[in-house]
């Protein structure tokens, strides 16, 4: 007896709803056998040794989850895999996999057992609350969006990087990222932080061509200094020139009186966050600037280097900091246009 289907799903369907989809092992088949070429009822059918009708059942379900789709051809009706409903799976699976505690933190304790002492965990910083530690479970809703975050860079870097990729260099953003002070905005720096990357390694690789210069400020915390030159420098350029920047020791938020200094210019850093120095961004980079980082930043023949001597704002008051500001104002300025000359 074949039981009754669920109502349609949305193309959008949840992971769950996609396993679910899949746990009878003949629709497992059945996508392993449109995994390489689209096919007709009949050819199923003949394929898995199995009748018909039993067949259109199982892709009905595969269907209203949005694993497959139909497509007409003369007088027969052709199924098709639908990639992006199993890259969100994988991702999901992949998730899981990585965040799943390991020894004895993942043990519930009996009921009337004496409950353990949990390990110490270090105060949270004023100011703002750290992403949550790398040994503890991922919340669904975190997973289901870091999943959508790999689904959306697979497809826009689709022929560049495979899914394995992507998902490492989201998985790295998440570890990278561990110690900011942003956790209501942890998707959002994590998709951006790995989509800088994997711009920069395909623009260092040339899989995508620079139509504009490329520019990396670099300091110690990014923080102060660095983001004060690449809002300045992205402002004053207004698209002719593209820019990054990073810290080798990143801190956990932007200077208060840094942003404070750069909203009196109608510059808005509250979207802003430190990001850690990687290869990548300085691979793809055409002038790398650096702010008191030392040999931090690696040697690439071929590239500009300057290091600007420049005072740290941390700590400072914001009328120190407009000092700052405008010493970096005037060099951004001469930068620019030794990169893009006016005549251009």
């Amino acid at each position: 007896m074949i039981a009754p289907t669920a109502p349609p799903a949305s193309p959008e369907a949840l992971p769950a709803e996609l396993a679910r989809a899949m746990g009878d092992p003949l629709r497992w088949r059945i996508v392993e056998l449109l995994a390489t070429e689209q096919l007709c009822v009949a050819h199923l059918a003949e394929e898995l040794d199995a009748a018909q009708p039993l067949v259109s059942h199982h892709l009905k379900v595969l269907r209203q989850a949005g694993l497959i789709e139909p497509e007409r051809y003369r007088y027969w009706t052709y199924y098709r895999l639908r990639p992006n409903a199993l890259v969100r799976l994988a991702a999901t699976l992949g998730l899981v996999a990585r965040s799943a505690p390991s020894g004895t933190a993942c043990r519930r304790r009996v009921p009337g057992a004496d409950a353990p002492v949990p390990p110490a965990r270090p105060a949270a910083p004023q100011g703002g609350r750290s992403m949550p530690f790398r040994d503890q479970p991922m919340d669904p809703i975190s997973r289901q969006t870091f999943a959508r975050s790999i689904e959306a860079l697979h497809e826009e870097f689709r022929g560049i990087f495979s899914l394995e990729t992507i998902e490492r260099y989201v998985n790295e953003s998440i570890d990278r990222l561990s110690g900011a002070r942003v956790v209501d905005f942890i998707p959002l720096f994590v998709h951006r932080f790995a989509r800088e990357q994997l711009r920069a390694l395909a623009q260092a690789e040339g899989a995508i061509i620079k139509d504009v210069p490329e520019v990396l400020f670099v300091c110690v915390h990014n923080a102060g200094r660095s983001q004060m030159a690449a809002a300045l420098l992205d402002h004053h350029a207004k698209g002719k020139v593209h820019v990054r920047s990073a810290g080798s020791d990143p801190t956990d938020k932007i200077n208060p009186a840094v942003m404070a200094a750069m909203d009196e210019w109608g510059i808005d850093l509250s979207q802003e966050f430190p990001k850690p120095l990687t290869d990548e961004f300085v691979k793809a980079a055409d002038a790398v600037i650096t702010m008191g980082c030392g040999d931090a930043c690696p040697i690439y023949p071929g590239k500009r280097y300057e290091d600007w001597e420049l005072d740290d704002p941390a700590g400072q008051p914001v009328e120190v900091v407009r000092r700052i500001r405008d010493d970096i104002d005037a060099r951004v300025q001469q930068l620019l246009n030794e990169l893009v000359p006016a005549s251009a």
